[in-house]
């Protein structure tokens, strides 16, 4: 057992989590009849897998990004004259995470993508002539200036690209490399780049693919226990990552199941009006929180028979996870030094009872999923939770929406006084 961080988390999460949930939960894994426990937890690794299958995205469209990734590659170089060797196009987010799933309506979701420049071998050196420069070369398709990035929307596509220019830390201009925004920290240190931040017109650490490289490696780490001894037979490794990574994932890789599925039902708890759409919880924050868990599970030794034992585990402790210091609420990037993805929580405490009431209402589907029963029941719990009603193209609330929107329950609402605006 490794005594780390993330270990130490774990631990302390365990001790948090509810006893009477986690009695309850594992009711039907722990049958004295071991075929009838078997038949349960194969029949829930099927439908796991349904769900999976059902919320993933087309292969198809991983194609089509990998042909507008060339497009806007070469406009820039078109437009802006700049070598072809100084542009790396590195998807990220949801993408590079391979955890990206299509909406519960089938609207237009975003495919995140940074633009890596090498500011050694073009004319360029405040952050916003960068940041400008580019938006310009994308002018054919009127891209929107956000934040850090623009929002490129290609006409007739399925998604949008939200495309954030960058350079190599090591090659901002040394000019401004004393006004750079938060350092990269050790791990991952090599893939650090820095990104424009247009509020404060300076650049700003960040380290995408080191992000999604981490949560590969972690995901490559085997709980399982027929994964450990595959392992030791063949020395299990880590999967490299491509440019747009093939998008199929097996319930055997739990933690990016467990991000899947976790983002599902946050958009579901949307649809189902227990969540205001403006407060849920964001992608980032959920990937990070599992991944960690994950991580320090891994770190503390544990081991599991069956994925859905190991999937249990990281819903019921993935709440405690979230750190408190002095008086803020922390969810740190691993790869980037004082980064806090909970940071907003802090300035909107709305944000965090939200995100509070969200896992209350996960753990209760996964305890009425969990309390089916029969296989016929809980299936159709589990369509319902998820949204998976439909095979088809969704086009009504009931029909491959999953349950029909509803006001939540009490159970699901904040207290009077700091309730949902």
């Amino acid at each position: 057992m490794k005594n780390t961080k993330y270990s130490n988390l774990v631990i302390s999460a365990i001790e948090k989590r509810d006893a009477q949930v986690q009695k309850t939960l594992r009711k039907s894994l722990s049958l004295e009849s071991f075929q009838d426990s078997g038949y349960i937890l194969e029949g829930l690794a099927e439908d796991i897998q349904m769900v999976n299958d059902h919320i993933k995205v087309d292969e198809e469209v991983f194609d089509e990004a990998s042909s507008d990734y060339e497009k806007i590659a070469n406009k820039l170089v078109e437009k802006l004259n700049w070598p072809n060797d100084s542009i790396r196009i590195i998807p990220q987010g949801s993408v590079s995470t391979k955890t990206l799933i299509r909406s519960p309506d089938n609207s237009k979701f975003d495919i995140d993508a940074v633009c890596s420049v090498d500011l050694s071998m073009i004319e360029v050196n405040e952050p916003m002539d960068f940041y400008e420069k580019i938006g310009s070369a994308l002018a054919t398709w009127n891209a929107e200036p956000k934040k850090r990035c623009w929002k490129v929307d290609f006409q007739g596509r399925r998604y949008y690209i939200e495309f954030t220019p960058s350079t190599p830390l090591d090659k901002v201009p040394q000019s401004n490399s004393g006004q750079i925004s938060f350092t990269p920290t050790n791990r991952y240190r090599d893939k650090a780049l820095a990104v424009v931040d247009t509020p404060t017109k300076q650049w700003k650490t960040s380290n995408p693919e080191g992000f999604s490289n981490w949560v590969s490696d972690q995901s490559a780490r085997p709980l399982l226990q027929w994964l450990i001894q595959k392992s030791i037979r063949d020395s299990y490794s880590a999967e490299s990552v491509t440019p747009v990574p093939e998008q199929e994932v097996k319930i055997s890789d739990t933690l990016r199941v467990a991000i899947r599925l976790l983002k599902r039902h946050r958009d579901m708890a949307v649809r189902r009006n227990f969540v205001e759409p403006e407060l849920k919880p964001i992608s980032i924050i959920i990937v990070t929180l599992l991944t960690q868990c994950y991580e320090g599970l891994a770190d503390k030794g544990a081991v599991y028979t069956h994925p859905i034992e190991l999937l249990i585990d990281l819903v019921e402790l993935m709440p405690h996870m979230v750190e408190f210091i002095g008086d803020k609420y922390w969810i740190a990037n691993p790869t980037v030094e004082g980064e806090n993805f909970a940071e907003k929580w802090n300035e909107n405490h709305k944000l965090k009872q939200t995100f509070d009431i969200w896992t209350g209402l996960l753990l209760e589907d996964l305890n009425s999923i969990m309390s089916a029963n029969d296989h016929v029941s809980r299936r159709k719990i589990i369509k319902e939770v998820f949204g998976c009603i439909s095979a088809q193209s969704p086009t009504t609330p009931t029909e491959g929406g999953g349950l029909a929107p509803k006001q939540p329950t009490k159970p699901h609402v904040a207290p009077p006084s700091r309730g949902l605006a």
